[in-house]
């Protein structure tokens, strides 16, 4: 017999209010064992997640425990850091270009909601009596919404291209910097 002290497993901390509803359902889901769809790993992961998870104690826990393994891998406790190539990296140069991405994704759709607006509005005045004085002025207005539109999808496309590039960079720089390694 060893004098090493026994391990014994640390006793689950008592759900919260906002762990509980989502264990809860994961655990009914395992219980009723409904088919499966995609939404249920990233479910059976948040209630693995929860402070009432206890797979030691509760057999129920322990298929979820078997489930959320063969999805994740044993790494499924913490999401992983992101690659230097994802948003979120320590990358300065990439963050700016996410940052100017978001920015004209944000006009990209004000002037394409812009646009269909225009286009609605255009025509209802057409429908409503053939020959309105109010379609030479829709009509360009639309022309107007349309080329803002264009515009924009320009600059959001130049800078996602920008932002591949600089992803694909540093994707080969951190696979040669692995090659090198060897």
């Amino acid at each position: 017999m060893s004098n090493k002290p026994r391990a014994e497993p640390t006793p689950p901390a008592a759900t919260t209010g906002r762990d509980a509803p989502v264990l809860d359902a994961v655990r009914a889901l395992f219980t009723e064992q409904i088919v499966f769809g995609p939404e249920v790993p990233p479910l059976a992961l948040a209630a693995a997640r929860s402070a009432g998870f206890d797979p030691a104690r509760k057999a129920i826990d322990a298929k979820i425990l078997m489930f959320v393994t063969a999805n994740y891998g044993q790494g499924w406790r913490t999401d992983r850091a992101p690659y230097l190539w994802e948003r979120g990296s320590p990358d300065a140069k990439l963050a700016e270009l996410y940052a100017e991405e978001d920015g004209l994704r944000t006009t990209f759709e004000k002037s394409e909601a812009d646009m269909w607006s225009s286009r609605d509005a255009l025509s209802e005045a057409r429908l409503a009596d053939g020959g309105s004085a109010a379609v030479p002025e829709l009509t360009k207005r639309l022309e107007a919404a349309i080329k803002s539109w264009q515009r924009a999808k320009q600059a959001l496309e130049t800078c996602m291209g920008k932002r591949c590039d600089r992803q694909l960079w540093l994707q080969e720089r951190y696979r040669r910097g692995q090659a090198a390694a060897r």
